[in-house]
């Protein structure tokens, strides 16, 4: 990817600007430049990666055309590793020696809650995260924009779908224990409560490690008929591979973060999953399946995708990326031609029912940074991917 459109690791090549070019931090006559920190290695390197090549298929073509108001979005990225404290040093990094103009394109929940502080004590903008979870929207975070919906959206959804649809009574969860595990956990245990229900069973595992003999023994003598899985696509993979070896084969679910892709390959192309299972596990969505041809965001996200990145396959986590690339140019855009991070804000918080041509709009309000509202769900296909249906 050419310097001028997005520069990983290293500001060498940042344009220097004079004090009279500075409208405002990350402001130059020729730039406009975004800080994102993301897993572009470690174990979530998948979901990292795409929201990048999401979100720089659009922004790319924006460039192209001319930019905005004549600057071109340049994306300054680091990467974190999904690891909290690297996190933190990016983003200070960013703010502090890059004095970008707003941060973007987040991902991961114990990621980017480490940043609450920081954005809200700087004043600095902060838009699109590859997180549901509840701390970052609830107290109200007047710094913080979401275009997803919530983890507890998508844990309401599951259960509309798993109890009231199917019947299913014991639930279980199995959650990676952190920030993003608990977040799920609290959404599955409110839409039970809702229902007159609690959990069977829950049990943890520890963030990047593949041990779950402990709470594969805890759910399966829980007997559930549904087990809530939080984590990343890995270790997902391979506790639905143990328990099928295991002789135990109740509907498996989890939310969108997984990487529904990567997941997919690893349960079918390394665990070897039985196609008779395949209906059985299921992935609750916030952005519609990239392989629908009827939605105009799709198709133009297919189309940019694959020119710029020809090399990735289509994905949700991509989508996503695209999305938030689209909300962060149209604010960038109503900001005017000499932006302020104060007049960003204004401009989301003006958005009203924005098509984003997914068959939702997006609005915010002085009180509202929530983003689209509703969910879509997908199963594991015969074709080893996650394909859309309706319950």
């Amino acid at each position: 990817m050419a310097c001028a459109t997005v520069l990983l690791f290293s500001p060498s090549c940042r344009e220097s600007s004079t004090p009279d070019s500075v409208r405002s931090p990350g402001i130059t006559a020729k730039e406009i430049v975004i800080g994102c920190s993301a897993a572009l290695g470690g174990h979530a390197q998948f979901l990292g990666t795409q929201y990048l090549h999401g979100a720089q298929a659009w922004l790319n073509d924006v460039n192209r055309r001319g930019g905005i108001h004549g600057r071109t979005v340049r994306l300054l990225v680091y990467d974190d590793q999904y690891e909290p404290p690297r996190t933190v040093a990016n983003t200070q990094r960013l703010i502090s020696q890059d004095k970008v103009f707003a941060l973007f394109n987040y991902v991961g929940t114990p990621t980017s809650v480490k940043i609450v502080d920081i954005v809200q004590a700087q004043r600095v903008p902060a838009l699109g995260f590859f997180t549901g979870a509840e701390p970052l929207r609830e107290p109200f975070r007047p710094m913080m924009f979401h275009v997803r919906d919530s983890y507890y959206a998508e844990a309401e959804g599951a259960m509309a779908y798993f109890v009231d649809k199917l019947g299913l009574r014991r639930v279980a969860v199995m959650y990676q224990e952190d920030a993003f595990g608990l977040a799920v956990l609290s959404g599955v245990q409110l839409a039970l409560g809702r229902r007159g229900l609690k959990t069977a069973a829950t049990d943890t595992y520890e963030r990047g490690t593949m041990e779950l003999e402990q709470p594969l023994e805890t759910i399966r003598q829980s007997q559930a008929e549904l087990v809530v899985m939080v984590g990343t696509y890995s270790p997902l993979a391979k506790f639905i591979a143990s328990a099928h070896d295991a002789e135990y084969f109740p509907y498996f679910h989890t939310v969108s973060f997984v990487g529904s892709e990567a997941f997919g390959k690893e349960l079918v192309e390394t665990r070897k999953i039985s196609p008779q299972q395949y209906e059985r596990i299921v992935v609750t969505q916030v952005v519609p399946s990239p392989y629908r041809t009827d939605l105009p965001a799709v198709r133009r996200f297919t189309e940019l995708q694959r020119e710029s990145f020809p090399e990735d396959e289509l994905n949700y986590v991509a989508l996503e990326g695209f999305l938030n690339g689209i909300v962060l140019t149209k604010a960038l855009t109503a900001a005017g031609p000499r932006p302020t991070r104060a007049q960003l804000i204004d401009a989301l918080e003006s958005m009203r029912d924005v098509d984003l041509g997914i068959g939702k709009g997006i609005t915010y309000g002085k009180q509202d940074h929530a983003g689209i509202e509703g969910i879509w769900y997908s199963r594991l296909s015969e074709h080893g991917r996650f394909e859309s249906f309706e319950p």
